[in-house]
């Protein structure tokens, strides 16, 4: 398998979250907290929007914009256990950027079209 970068808004966006997650591990004042919330919410449904056709996908980035949702806002009141829940959404941010390219098979008998033909050299 072959794993390329998506280059569209949507993987930017998304890396430019999963680098505001990773930066929230440091310890800052409430206002980063606060503009974590609301960028991550607004990205991840953004590509809860974007991944309509891929369920697992879909529910990953709604359950993210419900853990990170400023109107109402869900405490765990400690930084311990926010730490792993910010780690754990930019992996899944970041997993959104790479797209996999499968390999064809290789068949090592298989009758290959020349690559010109006319229509007098067919056979009948």
């Amino acid at each position: 398998m072959n794993y390329t970068f998506k280059k569209d808004f949507y993987s930017y966006l998304s890396i430019t979250c999963a680098i505001v997650l990773l930066i929230a591990i440091f310890p800052f004042d409430s206002f980063y907290y606060k503009f974590l919330r609301v960028f991550v919410f607004l990205g991840a449904l953004v590509m809860a929007y974007h991944s309509y056709k891929t369920p697992f996908r879909l529910l990953t980035f709604v359950l993210i914009a419900y853990l990170f949702n400023p109107i109402f806002p869900i405490y765990l009141f400690q930084k311990l256990i926010w730490v792993p829940v910010d780690i754990i959404s930019g992996l899944l941010f970041l997993m959104a950027t790479v797209q996999i390219k499968k390999k064809k098979p290789f068949i090592p008998y298989s009758r290959k079209k020349s690559p010109k033909s006319y229509g007098r050299d067919r056979k009948f």
